[in-house]
């Protein structure tokens, strides 16, 4: 009787540290700038790819997820339309490259100054690497009229 309590105590320390390890490894792997809430979404990545590579993601939400948007973005604005569109301009030449403008289906006439975007390039955190412009970036763009979230990934 006193074998199967401490047993069952100890199987149930087990389980427990099993769902935090779960919880924690989802937080951990889960991209923390891809807001929670969406109800579609669809992954092209380079299945060749291995130290090159680029990645399309498109994220669709409600209307009243915008809001949510406003607070980890930042607003897009007239001086940097231009850039997004650069790197728009970038990714959709490799991925002609690629023979993959079949998965490309992204618009850089919808940008205006009603979205949110966040940009990463190495070339502006370089770690005492350089890097040239647009070598290695990921630029999030959320677009206010389709509640469409666009996610390029260039590596």
């Amino acid at each position: 009787m006193k074998k199967s309590k401490i047993m069952l105590f100890v199987l149930s320390i087990i389980l427990i540290m099993l769902v935090f390890t779960i919880i924690f490894l989802d937080y951990l792997l889960s991209d923390r700038n891809v807001i929670k809430g969406y109800f579609k979404s669809e992954t092209y990545g380079d299945k060749y790819g291995f130290q090159h590579y680029l990645e399309y993601y498109k994220y669709y939400y409600e209307p009243k997820k915008d809001a949510d948007f406003y607070k980890l973005y930042d607003k897009v604005n007239k001086e940097n339309i231009n850039e997004i569109k650069l790197y728009y301009n970038n990714f959709k030449e490799r991925m002609d490259k690629q023979n993959r403008l079949q998965e490309y289906d992204f618009n850089e006439n919808i940008i205006d100054e009603s979205d949110y975007f966040i940009l990463f390039d190495k070339n502006n955190r370089n770690f005492g690497k350089n890097y040239a412009k647009y070598y290695y970036y990921t630029l999030y763009f959320y677009d206010t009229n389709s509640h469409i979230l666009y996610v390029l990934y260039n590596s």
